[in-house]
């Protein structure tokens, strides 16, 4: 299953440039660029980064990147409403002559291909298997990948509940299907996640300036929840919260009172 996944997301990244009958566009790398200012020694090019891929028969493809400083690097790629399939793996990249893609080589066996990245300012820009900058007539942007600020960005984390009106929430609770968490993803303000029973679906409103946050009502699954007796409570937070704070990948939940409603860690590579 796992090697089905992955070989699709290869076939994906393979097709993708066919969306506008174009052939894919060479990246302008060659020539004598100077060595001193290259994406591998002048861009701060470790950290986590992520981005939300097209799929043509599910919700999109959430894909989160760690690079390492050692060169190593670690993927999980989720295949949205469709039973959240995930896939993970790891591995080693290594930079191009020019210093300006890496190419990401799996530790597996089963895993025979490679993935291109073109590596840029707080960004990684998604490449085809040849290498080569994808063209298609899909929005701007729709294959790059944002580096994670570690601290005050809320969009595209996994946001893990931890306190629920001021009580602590265990990481497993027994019973439990899944943790019960939430993603705001940047594109078409999506919100997904889990009750820790439940799959949970809607959208949000969000401004980052005045640190304002709202919610539409949210659908979920309709799982019996053995085990998660705050469900229903966890999901009346986003109906009452009007604003929020974060600090060090901590994020409370507030209502118009700024009031506590309920607090999230941010977690990488989940």
């Amino acid at each position: 299953m796992k090697r089905t996944i992955y070989l699709l997301f290869v076939a994906l990244i393979a097709m993708s440039a066919c969306h506008s009958g174009k052939k894919s566009a060479q990246n302008n790398l060659s020539g004598n660029p100077d060595p001193a200012h290259t994406s591998e020694n002048a861009l701060d090019w470790a950290g986590v980064y992520k981005g939300l891929l097209p799929c043509a028969d599910c919700q999109g493809i959430q894909v989160e990147i760690r690079l390492n400083d050692d060169l190593t690097y670690e993927r999980v790629m989720t295949y949205m409403g469709k039973g959240d399939n995930r896939y993970a793996d790891k591995g080693r990249f290594e930079w191009d002559v020019n210093g300006r893609r890496i190419k990401l080589t799996p530790d597996s066996a089963d895993n025979d291909g490679n993935t291109w990245f073109q590596v840029g300012e707080n960004q990684l820009i998604v490449l085809d298997t040849a290498g080569n900058r994808i063209e298609s007539n899909l929005p701007p942007g729709t294959y790059n990948f944002k580096k994670i600020d570690l601290d005050n960005v809320v969009t595209e984390k996994y946001w893990k509940l931890i306190e629920l009106d001021g009580k602590a929430i265990a990481s497993n609770e027994e019973g439990a299907a899944r943790e019960a968490h939430f993603i705001l993803h940047a594109q078409d303000s999506l919100i997904s996640g889990s009750t820790g029973c439940n799959r949970l679906t809607g959208k949000y409103d969000l401004d980052e300036q005045d640190g304002r946050i709202g919610f539409s009502p949210l659908a979920t699954t309709r799982m019996a929840c053995i085990g998660v007796d705050y469900e229903q409570s966890y999901l009346d937070v986003f109906g009452a919260t009007d604003n929020y704070t974060v600090s060090h990948d901590t994020l409370s939940l507030n209502n118009a009172d700024k009031k506590v409603l309920a607090k999230f860690v941010a977690v990488y590579l989940r």
